[in-house]
């Protein structure tokens, strides 16, 4: 988010921050081009939707299930691995193999530039500080920009694919990522093998089990993972800048009043709080007690601690996720553990959420490694916004009243300073 207040903020904004719509919320992050790139060599189209382009990650989703399956990648892919060239050249149909590998190359390139190019346009946008209507009401639906835990996406996503999605506030992505997750498991007898996987019937898992559509699980899950966990912070971050931008804005508008200095029979308060919709609602609240708005100065503090977390909260979001290299190892090793489960004796069910956990640990242990040092396991409760209120002694009991309501970190009552003769 901006330090400054830029002079070219005056003009009329060109770049926008973010849009909250009936079909969910998105924004103008900044995302690695390289954790892009590597989503659609996992599957066409995770790249895309890892950067908000969400209509061409749909359109290459289906393209991949449905060219894929025609050239029988999966098949050839997982029979190589055992060692089964020559089968796997067998079943490998040539011509839409060959339509194929273009559409998949382009996909790699395109989410690397696009992330390049929406990089750009987050720092024109944070230039510009164009403001983000943080709620949409609809007849179908009523969309609030609002805080919640990127932790609980991960849970819901775990639960099943689409979810967290769904938690995050994307209607329309976790609608799809749940068709696709239900599809899917149709296609691969995945649920009636998992039964039997934790029935202990592993060689019947492993017969019941489709090799081809199996394979798309692993990229499925670990994506739908992370891009909830992911999306929330987002929309954490966009909730912050938001906030911020409204607190600066309001603040330079009452700036320009000239009150009455008035100190006699007054008290002066400073509390603390996070970013939060609890901030504006004690802005108005107090209002409403009568205290005059240019005696309620709330502004956004600049915090100089820049620590890197193992996993972003609420409370925090520091912008660089640890979890990046971790979730793309799971992804990798739980691809590699459902083609040798086919044949190995736990079956491919388990042996893929082996290699998830397992390679989601391995990569954690990488990322932790390069960083030692530097990092925390989760963020703390930091002071975010300052409000200082001066209003009349009579209102101190009911101000602090609003103000422990409101979630305030804590507050100091200034002590009254004698009057110089």
């Amino acid at each position: 988010m901006p330090h400054q207040r830029f002079q070219s903020s005056s003009i009329s904004p060109r770049y926008s921050k973010g849009k909250i719509s009936v079909f969910g919320i998105n924004s103008i992050y900044p995302r690695s081009p390289w954790i892009a790139a590597w989503w659609s060599a996992s599957l066409p189209g995770f790249g895309h939707m890892f950067i908000g382009k969400y209509l061409y990650g749909f359109v290459l989703v289906i393209w991949e299930l449905i060219v894929n399956s025609k050239a029988h990648i999966n098949m050839a892919i997982a029979l190589s691995f055992h060692g089964r060239f020559d089968e796997a050249r067998e079943i490998l149909n040539e011509d839409w193999a060959l339509l194929y590998v273009g559409v998949y190359v382009y996909g790699i390139w395109d989410s690397y530039r696009c992330a390049v190019e929406i990089n750009k346009s987050h720092r024109l946008s944070e230039v510009e500080d164009a403001p983000v209507t943080p709620s949409e009401v609809s007849f179908f639906d009523v969309t609030i920009l609002d805080k919640k835990h990127p932790w609980l996406g991960i849970v819901w996503s775990i639960i099943s694919p689409g979810l967290g999605q769904l938690y995050g506030g994307s209607t329309i992505i976790g609608t799809f990522v749940l068709g696709w997750w239900i599809f899917v498991c149709y296609k691969a007898v995945a649920i009636r093998s998992w039964l039997y996987s934790f029935l202990g019937d592993f060689n019947s898992a492993a017969a019941a089990i489709d090799w081809h559509w199996s394979l798309f699980l692993p990229s499925i899950y670990s994506f739908a993972i992370y891009q909830a966990y992911a999306s929330v912070n987002e929309n954490n971050t966009l909730f912050d800048v938001e906030q911020v931008r409204f607190l600066r804005a309001r603040s330079d508008q009452l700036a320009q009043q000239h009150p009455v200095d008035d100190r006699h029979n007054t008290v002066q308060i400073i509390a603390t709080f996070e970013h939060s919709p609890f901030v504006e609602m004690a802005i108005h609240e107090l209002e409403k007690l009568g205290v005059p708005p240019h005696q309620v100065v709330a502004m956004p503090v600049e915090n100089l601690v820049a620590d890197t977390n193992i996993i972003d909260s609420i409370h925090r979001v520091d912008g660089r996720s640890i979890l990046d290299g971790a979730m793309m190892s799971a992804s990798i090793f739980s691809v590699l553990g459902t083609i040798y489960g086919f044949v190995w004796y736990l079956g491919p069910i388990i042996w893929g959420l082996i290699g998830m956990v397992g390679g989601f640990l391995l990569g954690l242990a990488i990322e932790i490694l390069f960083n030692k040092g530097k990092l925390r396991l989760t963020s703390h409760r930091k002071t975010e916004v300052i409000m200082k209120v001066t209003c009349q002694a009579s209102l101190q009991h009911q101000l602090l009243h609003i103000l422990k309501a409101r979630k305030a970190s804590g507050f100091v009552i200034m002590p009254q300073m004698p009057e110089s003769g």
